[in-house]
């Protein structure tokens, strides 16, 4: 009965990685060019860096020594998701409990009016520029050390 199974499972498996590569370069290409934004994909409102910068502060509690972010860019989802959507990536730089400066990558994306995370360290950050407004809601966040 496995033997019958596994030549079935096989071809299944073979099949469903050819649709989708094929479905992925149908993605990025028609007709040879790049292909546009797609309609559906949600559009960030104006005050993202500020709504990514509080989302994240509100959630990382390390010594934060530096932050970085992309520019918006549309990002297959795959089917589940919806197709594209636009994400941000953002780069921050943080002590580790041994004191060492490492990098977590924070991708979100906009939906249903809130930040949503979609990865953490799962993508490689690129073409970023600095990310002010995150250092700023984390000093905001630190209660103010008065002294007696």
């Amino acid at each position: 009965m496995q033997t019958r199974i596994a030549p079935i499972a096989l071809a299944l498996t073979v099949a469903l990685f050819f649709l989708g590569i094929a479905d992925s370069r149908a993605q990025t290409q028609t007709a040879g060019a790049p292909k546009q934004a797609a309609p559906s994909a949600t559009h960030l409102p104006a005050n993202y860096r500020q709504l990514i910068a509080a989302y994240i502060s509100a959630r990382d509690n390390h010594v934060v020594r530096d932050s970085k972010i992309t520019k918006p860019y549309e990002r297959w989802g795959g089917l589940l998701r919806g197709g594209t959507f636009t994400a941000v990536c953002v780069a921050v730089f943080r002590d580790n409990p041994f004191g060492i400066v490492v990098r977590d990558n924070w991708v979100v994306s906009y939906e249903g009016g809130e930040i949503k995370p979609i990865a953490m360290g799962m993508e490689s950050c690129s073409d970023l520029s600095p990310f002010p407004e995150l250092m700023k809601a984390i000093s905001a966040r630190q209660p103010s050390r008065a002294t007696r």
